[in-house]
């Protein structure tokens, strides 16, 4: 996992929770604290796994919740960072169409190694307001996509409704998220 996730993860933590949680983390996750965390470096995926789990533990949450959280707080932490990928972009559906053919792509040259996950989508009747992704991956953060989402809703002012109707988590092949946006894309 590349070190801008744990960066944005610290930020997480000190911002919700205090420097002094966040120190206590890494008391508990003892390879963290040996080096100081990169952004374009990467890292094993089971550091965030430790993180993460003691943070809930630490903190009494559960995982899907402890996910859902850093992903709606990563999001605009993601646009902060890297602005140009929401350049111009007026609706939450464009961006979400986007991330799989034009941020990851940009992603994976910006940042060696990177292995995001995939997004495969699919338009609803031509509806215009709704919209199903499939999500891919083998970290199965699919509570992390959920997260996100509420960000991208946040970000731009339009409500998701969202249902996901397939998970790996429970045996289907992959994770399947079926979206209902407020306000339609204008045409």
């Amino acid at each position: 996992m590349k070190g801008v996730i744990f960066v944005i993860f610290e930020d997480f933590i000190t911002s919700n929770f205090g420097q002094e949680t966040f120190e206590e983390l890494l008391e508990a996750c003892p390879h963290m604290a040996k080096e100081p965390i990169v952004s374009p470096k990467t890292y094993p995926d089971e550091w965030m796994v430790g993180m993460l789990t003691a943070a809930c533990k630490r903190l009494g949450l559960t995982p899907p919740d402890a996910l859902r959280a850093f992903g709606k707080f990563a999001f605009g932490s993601l646009i902060k960072r890297y602005p140009a990928f929401i350049d111009g972009v007026e609706h939450p559906r464009e961006l979400l169409l986007a991330v799989h053919d034009i941020i990851h792509v940009e992603v994976k040259k910006l940042m060696e190694g990177a292995t995001p996950p995939n997004l495969y989508y699919e338009d609803v009747d031509g509806e215009p307001d709704q919209l199903i992704i499939h999500y891919e991956s083998k970290r199965g953060l699919c509570m992390l996509m959920e997260g996100l989402l509420d960000g991208v809703a946040e970000h731009f002012g339009v409500g998701i409704d969202y249902e996901q109707t397939a998970c790996t988590h429970r045996g289907d092949p992959r994770c399947t998220f079926q979206l209902q946006f407020q306000h339609a894309v204008k045409a």
